[in-house]
């Protein structure tokens, strides 16, 4: 890992400076993401759609679907930012996302398993200092235990901020489902005046513009996840220090061939 490389400044940031940095992060590597969420994402809203049309689901059985398959295919997006951070979008290829995070799925989903009865068992207590696993064993390739353990040392003192992005992770797929609820209605109500032909959130417990607004929160709260982790390693292991040295290195040597 060359921090020189990094596309993004390793420094210590506040909770809103990591969340603001998601959306923008994932606009500078908008198409590896965008061609990644299609492969994802595309299906699952097939699916969703199915189920709906034809199988004639009700909302609730939809979302706690819709929400169990994002949480299965967030991890992807994760390997995806967890490479971009360091080689620009031409050099990626969305195949060795998806292969990368394959190889680690059987391992994940126990891990959610596991992860998920310790929350559940402590009344969400550790939802917030444990929220980092997915990323440990995904980019950093440690097994369970080890990545438990990583976890909780980098939430260490840390606990507002990660409690902080957990409730983003949290919210933002609801905010995406309202959001883009509210704006496609809109737009066939008012403007178009088709009226509401995927439904209404508020009134039918769901829609298919919420569910398109909850599958593009995704890739945002991966983002979301994976900034708050890089600012946890940057002050546990001293990135932006490490980088403020080989500065000064480099700014020393050039003084020293112009001085020669």
């Amino acid at each position: 890992m060359n921090l020189l490389a990094a596309r993004v400044v390793l420094r210590q940031r506040s909770l809103a400076d990591s969340l603001d940095l998601a959306l923008p992060f994932c606009l500078a590597n908008k198409r590896p993401l965008g061609v990644l969420a299609l492969v994802l994402l595309g299906p699952i809203a097939a699916l969703l759609a199915v189920l709906r049309l034809r199988a004639h689901w009700p909302w609730v059985g939809l979302w706690f679907l819709c929400a169990g398959l994002s949480l299965l295919v967030e991890g992807a997006f994760t390997v995806a930012l967890g490479e971009l951070l360091f080689k620009p979008p031409a050099e990626t290829r969305v195949r060795t996302f998806i292969g990368r995070y394959l190889r680690r799925l059987p391992a994940l989903l126990v891990a959610a398993f596991v992860r998920g009865l310790m929350v559940i068992c402590t009344l969400l207590i550790l939802a917030p200092t444990t929220m980092f696993v997915t990323e440990a064993m995904l980019l950093e390739g440690a097994s369970f235990g080890r990545a438990l353990a990583r976890s909780r040392a980098l939430a260490r003192n840390r606990v507002g901020f990660c409690l902080g992005v957990w409730l983003a992770a949290v919210l933002l797929p609801a905010l995406g489902a309202t959001s883009m609820d509210l704006l496609g209605n809109a737009l066939t109500s008012f403007v178009l005046q088709l009226g509401y032909p995927t439904g209404e959130l508020f009134s039918d417990g769901g829609s298919g513009f919420a569910v398109f607004g909850a599958l593009l929160a995704v890739p945002l709260v991966a983002a979301a996840r994976f900034l708050g982790y890089v600012d946890l390693r940057t002050r546990k292991e001293g990135w932006d220090i490490q980088l403020r040295f080989v500065a000064l290195a480099e700014q020393s040597a050039l003084s020293r061939k112009r001085a020669a």
